[in-house]
């Protein structure tokens, strides 16, 4: 599976939400007759988001997503986005967090932290003598590959200074000679929180799309402000995977607020495939950020791909009817179609999807995936003969194994898995061969030394279900 740069978020999980809560926000800052055609959201940008007037930047966020408060999770987005407020004067800077950030050891404040950031950096070079290279700031200016994190944040920034010019940039950091630490800060919402929980901000949006629609006298009611919430979701997501199909283009693709005042004004009532399948993504998406807040999710080292992160940029990459048709590949004991299905698929198989499929997302090798959207099948693949494929599921440990056999094979819309995936990656505890052959025939099951291989033209002799832990090691 090829592996790309491209942020893990998309118009559904928190750092969509953020933004949108945002653009609400200055909206309703304004009188409702204000013109505001000259104002624009700005996508993955230099920061993960951007509020623009007349063409630039007025303010500039960053959303970390992490279950901590611990200074040490924040420093690097700290300090790449106050290097960002260093080249544009006057441009506010805001960071958005799930939790509070406590301040460094032996700082009294988040901007003291910062500072003691840039000073540590400056220290380390000042004390490396001679100049070998080995300092932060001597990497950040070389050729090396492979450098550590924060050099590269430094790289990226001002890529092609020399060491002495960088030096400089910082310092006058530290020294205030440029007040890029003044005009950064954690947000403060309305609650007086510097902090946004992942439940809490959907609440928050609902109530500034109420605001704004009692301003233009527009009806009100719990349905309406839950419909256009996921409008625009829909909206945001449709934008986000725009830009990352587009992202070696150096156009940008702003949101003007009058498109989202549009949003406002529409009349959302009539329930279709749209509002359904955005409505599954953002609760699809929430599972995956609430998996990661959990005790059985730990982050790799930067320098490590996340298997969980990955998969999750592959799938949140997808349209919400996208991703809705690899859901159903994910669920061949489930016949789902759109309609009602489609509303209730979350609460029907919550537990699939939060302890089975993004569990098995997280713990199968990420370089053993295969996704082929053409067919909505994301599965993975031995590197090992005879090559098997691996299909993770929702599929619990709760029913009997001849029931779940039953359902696969009298699932109409799951015929493929019965022809091309050899294994099914479930919540049990032990191995079982289901035989989906035998609805329809009357054969025995196989001898021990029978060839496991089967053509592919027909219906495979046996599939396993196999529990996440054996999966993981066959895929290792």
């Amino acid at each position: 599976m090829a592996f790309d740069a491209s942020p893990s978020w998309s118009g559904f999980n928190y750092q969509g939400k953020v933004a949108l809560y945002c653009a609400l926000k200055a909206i309703n800052k304004e009188p409702v007759e204000s013109d505001l055609s000259n104002y624009h959201l700005m996508l993955e940008n230099t920061e993960d988001f951007e509020l623009w007037h007349d063409e630039a930047p007025i303010s500039v966020h960053q959303v970390k997503a992490y279950n901590s408060s611990s200074y040490s999770k924040y420093t690097n987005a700290l300090v790449a986005i106050t290097l960002e407020l260093y080249k544009q004067d006057g441009v506010k800077g805001w960071v958005h967090t799930w939790k509070p950030i406590n301040s460094k050891t032996g700082t009294a404040s988040l901007a003291a932290s910062v500072k003691d950031d840039f000073r540590a950096i400056i220290e380390e070079y000042d004390n490396t003598n001679p100049k070998d290279g080995s300092s932060i700031l001597e990497k950040a200016t070389s050729g090396e590959k492979n450098i550590p994190k924060l050099a590269a944040i430094l790289r990226t920034a001002f890529e092609g200074f020399t060491s002495k010019e960088l030096y400089k940039v910082i310092d006058s950091i530290l020294h205030e000679q440029n007040d890029a630490i003044a005009r950064l800060a954690s947000y403060r919402y309305e609650d007086n929180n510097e902090f946004c929980d992942l439940n809490e901000i959907d609440n928050k949006i609902k109530s500034e799309i109420a605001e704004a629609m009692q301003a233009r006298e527009l009806t009100v009611t719990e349905e309406q402000k839950k419909k256009t919430f996921f409008y625009f979701l829909g909206m945001m997501d449709r934008y986000i995977i725009q830009r990352h199909k587009r992202k070696q283009s150096s156009e940008k693709i702003p949101i003007a607020f009058n498109e989202i005042i549009h949003g406002l004004e529409i009349d959302h009532e009539d329930i279709g495939t749209e509002y359904l399948t955005c409505k599954f993504k953002e609760q699809f998406a929430r599972l995956i950020d609430e998996y990661t807040t959990g005790p059985d999710y730990h982050d790799e080292p930067v320098d490590q791909l996340c298997n969980l992160k990955e998969a999750k940029k592959a799938l949140l990459s997808l349209s919400p009817k996208e991703l809705w048709s690899h859901y159903r590949n994910f669920s061949p004991h489930i016949y789902l179609e759109y309609d009602n299905n489609l509303d209730n698929a979350i609460s029907t198989d919550r537990l699939g999807i939060r302890y089975v499929l993004i569990k098995a997302f997280h713990q199968m090798n990420i370089e053993r995936a295969s996704h082929d959207a053409s067919k909505n099948r994301f599965t993975y693949r031995a590197s090992t003969p005879p090559y098997q494929n691996y299909l993770p599921t929702t599929i619990t440990s709760l029913p009997s194994v001849r029931e779940i056999e039953r359902e696969i094979i009298s699932n109409r819309s799951m015929s493929e898995v019965l022809f091309e995936i050899e294994n099914l990656i479930y919540g049990g505890s032990d191995v079982h061969t289901l035989y989906p052959g035998s609805v329809e025939h009357t054969e025995a099951p196989p001898s021990e030394d029978e060839d496991p291989r089967s053509k592919r033209d027909e219906i495979l002799k046996h599939i396993t279900l196999v529990p996440i832990p054996a999966a993981k090691d066959a895929l290792a």
